[in-house]
């Protein structure tokens, strides 16, 4: 549909038969009033931008302390997973055995705190005894056995069973590597030394480096000069994106008593404006809890900053206002000075008169940008003479040029859509014509130049317009392109489909396990469910690193391995090329691994010190299978075959006979068990 174009200046009838005949008063207060109009407008301009300006760092602010407190809630959620994965690494260890074991168990810390042996990553991981002696370190082999750490808080805190967990410390300088951090430390659990008298039997904590939390803070940041904090409940600082400044950790905020309460009553937010203690500077501050942990995070900008934001806004308008408005002064004292003259005071008038026209015009460009902008497209149809007129949007929407088919009738609107909803538009439009309002979702089948048409989903909206007396009923509305839209809708569905199919995969085979184990106690029969169920998320949790697409097969055996056995991976040699395991053959692979691997450590090779186990596998692409062999050497006799199958004979027929379509051969040799299979890589290998 065509614009309309703005309104002709029009006269006003009489004006050189009234301005004549004001009064000085008269003219006076009319030259005033158009002086101080312009300045007030500025002012008002100014003012709001002043507001608008503050309000938006204060929404950018809190948008920055929003996403700092989620990411800190999701860091802190994952040191306390490490820290309760190191305890069941130490569970049923006394301070003799640990002490011991220190070189397999330093290895266990090392791969549970994702840190290289020489510290350079961004935590690390320790085990306290009750007496705040070091039992375990991940980057620190061995420990110094003699030295106490009863300074540190978390090794005072923790001892009142009282205090809640994970406990979050204040920020300390290390002994060894002179580098600060905070820690994030439990209780030590279920060890095997005697029970204490007060129940407190040392800590597990990791140690997060401060300056690997401020480069973390900074990269959260937009803007080069704000500033993200974290904040202990008692106001101390724990990280901070522009650093702790020349004096350096431990640093606490000003003695402010609101801000110490709201820190120390678990507020969820808060506002402040004032200067840092750390560097004087001025700056608005958004305070946010982190859920479920006693810190907040602390969002800040200069005032500065925001200042420079309000006359970058305002600077363009000022370089127009300004000189317009002086540029009136003079016209107002010419006009005064020439005694209000009729002429001059006409003169003033057209310039307005202009003026407005001008604003009319922007306007009408500003309207034409936004509707650009969002991609528009504005129609107009007479049914009754089926003019049908579009917009320059609209015809960039159906794909069409306008010097083309400058005229469109109402058939070639039809031609456009696809013959599935052409009697949806028409019922629409029908529906329109008795009720007032048009409303659609239909497809078209856009022309492209250079290919098929392209299939577009559109949202149509419009009223009836009721013309005066003798003038034509018409329908005028917009169309937006909502094919975006609609492709979203189709991947969400899809997603929570496939969500739904793993969830029940996974719930049907959980079941299956549970109904199938057999065990002497209820113990046992915990401990077997439990570890087949875990071999199902440990196969998930590799599978989901991948983005659900495969899992490597090394990667997989060895997760198996380190897991179920607890070190004895050390006995177990993995020899094979790199292989994808697909998706949905990682879980069934788990799970024979994992049978495999706890039969060994039962009653084969692993159950014995000079036990040994190789894992191989190659790949016969003119085959197409995968050849797998598990053979154990060292261990206690097989003996010959077992009398009765057990449930992890089972679980190996039905995951890589039945789900994988392979064939086993088990050999109960004197040296131990050897087990080939033979896997199709259709069925076992990921595509690519």
């Amino acid at each position: 549909m065509t614009s309309l174009g703005p309104p002709r200046p029009r006269s006003v009838p009489g004006l050189r038969t009234i301005l004549p005949h004001r009064g000085g008063r008269s003219l006076a207060l009319l030259l005033g009033g158009s002086v101080a109009l312009p300045l007030l407008l500025i002012a008002g301009v100014a003012w709001h931008s002043w507001h608008q300006a503050w309000r938006d760092a204060e929404a950018e602010m809190a948008r920055a302390a929003e996403v700092g407190a989620e990411y800190l809630r999701r860091v802190l959620d994952g040191h306390d997973l490490r820290i309760q994965r190191a305890n069941d690494v130490l569970a049923g260890l006394d301070d003799a055995a640990i002490r011991a074991g220190e070189p397999r168990l330093h290895d266990a810390f090392l791969r549970i705190a994702g840190q290289e042996p020489d510290g350079s990553g961004p935590i690390t991981l320790f085990a306290f005894d009750r007496d705040a002696r070091m039992l375990l370190g991940a980057t620190v082999f061995p420990v110094p056995r003699d030295a106490s750490f009863a300074d540190r808080d978390f090794n005072q805190a923790l001892r009142d069973p009282r205090a809640p967990e994970p406990y979050v410390s204040r920020v300390h300088i290390g002994r060894i590597d002179g580098r600060a951090f905070f820690a994030v430390s439990r209780r030590r659990q279920g060890s095997g030394n005697p029970p204490p008298e007060d129940g407190y039997d040392g800590v597990v904590e990791v140690s997060v480096y401060t300056d690997a939390a401020n480069e973390a803070l900074r990269r959260l940041l937009r803007r080069p000069d704000d500033v993200l904090s974290v904040l202990r409940g008692d106001g101390e600082v724990l990280a901070r994106s522009a650093g702790f400044g020349p004096n350096g950790p431990p640093v606490r905020v000003a003695a402010d008593p609101a801000l110490l309460q709201f820190l120390a009553s678990g507020g969820e937010r808060s506002m402040r404006l004032g200067p840092s203690i750390l560097d004087g500077v001025p700056r608005l501050a958004i305070y946010r809890r982190v859920e479920g942990w006693p810190a907040h995070v602390v969002a800040a900008r200069p005032v500065s900053a925001i200042r420079a934001a309000w006359w970058g806004n305002i600077a363009g308008e000022l370089a127009v206002g300004l000189p317009a408005w002086i540029l009136l002064i003079a016209m107002a004292g010419a006009v005064w000075r020439r005694q209000r003259a009729l002429g001059e005071a006409n003169a003033m008038l057209e310039r307005r008169v202009a003026a407005r026209t001008q604003e009319l015009g922007e306007s009408e460009a500003r309207l034409r940008l936004a509707q650009e902008a969002a991609s528009i497209g504005i129609w107009e149809w007479i049914p009754s003479t089926g003019l049908n007129r579009w917009s320059a949007e609209q015809y960039l929407l159906f794909g069409l040029d306008p010097e083309r088919e400058p005229s469109l009738t109402i058939h070639r609107f039809v031609e456009l859509l696809h013959p599935e909803d052409r009697p949806l538009v028409r019922a629409a439009a029908r529906e329109a014509m008795r009720t007032g309002t048009y409303e659609a979702e239909f497809r078209i089948l856009r022309p492209r130049p250079d290919g098929p048409p392209e299939l577009r989903w559109i949202l149509g909206r419009g009223r009836r317009l009721q013309g005066r007396a003798g003038a034509p009923v018409r329908l005028i509305g917009v169309n937006v392109d909502i094919t975006d839209r609609h492709l979203a809708e189709e991947r969400r569905a899809l997603l929570a489909q496939e969500v739904a199919h793993r969830a029940k995969n996974a719930l049907q085979l959980v079941g299956a396990t549970v109904r199938m184990t057999r065990a002497k106690d209820t113990a046992e029969f915990i401990r077997l469910v439990e570890g087949r169920v875990a071999a199902l998320v440990r196969a998930q949790a590799l599978l989901a690193s991948t983005g659900g697409r495969e899992a490597d097969l090394r990667a997989l055996a060895a997760n198996e391995m380190a897991t179920v056995l607890e070190g004895g991976e050390l006995r177990v040699a993995l020899d094979g090329p790199a292989f994808a395991v697909r998706a949905e053959a990682v879980q069934p692979v788990s799970m024979a691994l994992h049978e495999l691997a706890t039969n060994a450590v039962k009653y084969g090779a692993l159950s014995v010190p000079q036990g040994r186990v190789t894992l191989s596998w190659t790949v016969d692409a003119a085959a197409g299978l995968l050849r797998l062999r598990w053979e154990e050497r060292g261990g206690p006799p097989p003996g010959g075959a077992p009398a009765r199958e057990g449930f992890g004979s089972r679980v190996l027929e039905a995951t890589l006979a039945g789900q994988l379509g392979g064939t086993l051969r088990r050999d109960w040799a004197p040296a131990g068990l050897v087990l080939a299979a033979e896997l199709p890589l259709d069925r076992l290998a990921a595509p690519g």
